[in-house]
């Protein structure tokens, strides 16, 4: 249901704003499916005030980058992609990759970076914006970018459902015992989001709003009892960050691009993976970070320094992606499908070495 507003409500204002298939990949698309990385950063600030929510959006940024690629290119078929939305939403995640690093180098956070990291992402939306233009004078010939006159999230042979399906829907005969158990286990919250979501294509604010608190209400729980578990069992914030909650809140990102992947727009997949990292950087970690220090007063501390570290590496991980489609002609297939999920391993390993060497055995304090 989350999706479903998510999917739907970025159609209306990339048709009103006359965006291109790449752009409202990377803006509207990015944005609505950051949401759990954005909420789960406020929990995180606001009440474990641990690095739960840094570690979160550092593995998500790695996982979205390669993680999508990867089940793009392996399961779906291969797609020749537009080589400038790919240069140009690499090149400001690189800068948002940087600008992270100079914040967290001397593990404080400031008011006037965070807010420094407000206003790149203000500039981010500000180039696309002139995004034709540029391609312009880039490519020396006039751009003709298909203009965002259809959603490719529901171009589907079937109609989306209903509250009427949701509810009243019944498992298949041919379902196998397997299949039967699943769709037990997730009915009872198919029956309640059906109950509290309203329709997206009706009322979309409504269920924009809906949405919202369902998501602010399943991060706060999710990063709580990840807390606790990791307190308990003397995990790090950080890891626990990196690796479970990392690839819990990016599942939407993973959807959104496999399906529009799967349809043939393989650069609204790219570019709605490396904006959703742009956006996670930039607004996740600022905007939260600004709240906090305009409140209480206060400078951020960073934990683990071994995060700095690790977000550094971020740079090594788009570099992947990117040298790996420019060796096959920007053509996403199963080649640069199974490099990125070898290196996505690979990070994870070295970024939980890492952290249980460099860590500083500070867990959070977990307010009552």
């Amino acid at each position: 249901m989350f999706f479903d507003w998510s999917s739907t409500d970025f159609k209306p204002n990339g048709n009103a704003l006359r965006m291109t298939y790449d752009v409202a990949g990377a803006t509207f698309l990015a944005a609505s499916t950051s949401a759990p990385e954005l909420f789960v950063n406020f929990v995180g600030t606001f009440v474990t005030n641990g690095d739960i929510g840094l570690g979160t959006i550092v593995g998500s940024s790695v996982f979205n980058i390669l993680v999508i690629a990867g089940v793009c290119g392996i399961f779906t078929q291969p797609t020749k992609l537009d080589w400038w939305p790919v240069t140009r939403d690499t090149a400001w995640y690189l800068i948002a990759i940087a600008s992270l690093t100079y914040v967290l180098w001397d593990s404080l956070v400031m008011w006037y970076e965070a807010f420094a990291l407000l206003l790149l992402y203000i500039s981010y939306v500000i180039q696309l914006s002139f995004d034709r233009r540029i391609q312009n004078l880039v490519r020396h010939e006039h751009a003709e970018s298909e203009l965002l006159d259809e959603d490719p999230m529901t171009r589907e042979e079937e109609p989306l459902k209903g509250f009427r399906d949701h509810v009243c829907a019944k498992p298949k005969t041919e379902y196998n015992f397997y299949q039967w158990t699943w769709w037990a286990i997730k009915y009872p919250a198919e029956l309640m989001l059906a109950c509290t979501v309203p329709s997206a294509r009706s009322i979309f604010f409504l269920s924009m709003i809906s949405a919202i608190l369902w998501i602010s209400l399943i991060s706060y729980l999710l990063t709580w009892f990840l807390t606790i578990l990791g307190y308990n069992l003397n995990i790090p914030d950080a890891i626990m960050g990196l690796t479970v909650l990392a690839a819990g809140t990016s599942v939407p990102e993973v959807a959104s691009s496999y399906i529009v992947s799967k349809k043939g727009y393989g650069s609204m997949a790219i570019c709605n993976a490396i904006g959703s990292n742009t956006f996670d950087i930039l607004v996740c970690l600022g905007l939260p970070w600004l709240l906090k220090i305009l409140i209480y007063q206060q400078k951020i501390d960073i934990d683990s320094t071994a995060l700095t570290i690790t977000t550094a590496m971020l740079v090594v991980t788009a570099a992947v992606l990117y040298l790996g489609l420019l060796a096959r002609r920007f053509v996403m297939g199963k080649t640069v499908g199974y490099l990125s999920i070898i290196f996505y391993a690979l990070f994870l390993i070295i970024a939980c070495t890492l952290e249980i060497l460099l860590n500083k055995e500070k867990m959070c304090d977990i307010q009552d």
